[in-house]
């Protein structure tokens, strides 16, 4: 008889999953070369249950998704429940850390919240972390944590105009003609290349990269672990309130 606790339902249906399932989605599921990202993608993540479970069974035919409704409730819901262990919000996850701790860190001493926000509250220049949690797990978010990588949305750009005007912030998004760029006081600004006298990425990230240093090992489990817990309890409220049905 299949273990009816979450965890056993996720690794009853891992072995389905990935003798049916990951062909197309790949063992992790962020995807292969026949099927889509469904660990990681927002879309999916944000789906409820009842709704990930009537995709299951009725497939996705024009896609190219057979129904899998032959497998029966017991193998499908376990197969939902391993799913859901491959986007962080299973059952079988492990917090090491305290939440409430970690709350008082991202929007106190961190200063996590000078930049980024949870839920309406914080900062705008770095991205919205409401959902960040629900689709890593909390180790992954400590090591992203620990090493914010190098990208151009971690850097300031300066920006100096033709005319002598100046412009410090974040590149939201450019083309061969045009700059956008997000002001540290949250406007946005629209500027053509041609006018643009100099323009440089500074060397140093807006994000800090001493947080191993400088945040002790049980504050970095804190922090991901409030990031999990917030993304679960935001999609908590959407699937009350019916906002992921369209």
């Amino acid at each position: 008889m299949q273990n009816s606790t979450p965890a056993g339902q996720a690794d009853a249906g891992k072995q389905t999953f990935q003798a049916i399932c990951a062909g197309c989605h790949g063992l992790d599921g962020k995807g292969a070369e026949r099927g889509p990202d469904i660990a990681t993608r927002p879309q999916i993540v944000q789906l409820s249950d009842d709704k990930l479970m009537e995709i299951l069974r009725g497939g996705r035919p024009a896609a190219g998704m057979p129904p899998f409704e032959y497998l029966g409730s017991e193998k499908l819901t376990a197969v939902l429940a391993y799913l859901r262990t491959l986007q962080g919000k299973g059952g079988s996850a492990t917090l090491t850390g305290n939440p409430t701790n970690g709350k008082t860190l991202f929007f106190g001493t961190a200063r996590c919240s000078q930049c980024h926000m949870v839920q309406g509250a914080g900062g705008f220049l770095g991205r919205d972390l409401s959902n960040y949690g629900g689709t890593l797990s909390a180790a992954e978010i400590r090591a992203k944590i620990v090493n914010p990588g190098d990208s151009k949305a971690n850097k300031t750009a300066s920006v100096t105009m033709a005319n002598g005007q100046k412009f410090a912030g974040v590149i939201r998004n450019e083309d061969n003609f045009s700059i956008q760029l997000q002001s540290t006081d949250g406007a946005f600004h629209f500027l053509n290349r041609s006018d643009i006298a100099h323009l440089e990425l500074l060397p140093e990230p807006i994000m800090p990269s001493d947080y191993a240093s400088s945040l002790k090992p049980s504050d970095l489990d804190d922090l991901a672990s409030y990031l999990v817990t917030a993304a679960k309890s935001g999609q908590v409220k959407k699937d009350w309130q019916g906002e992921d049905e369209n």
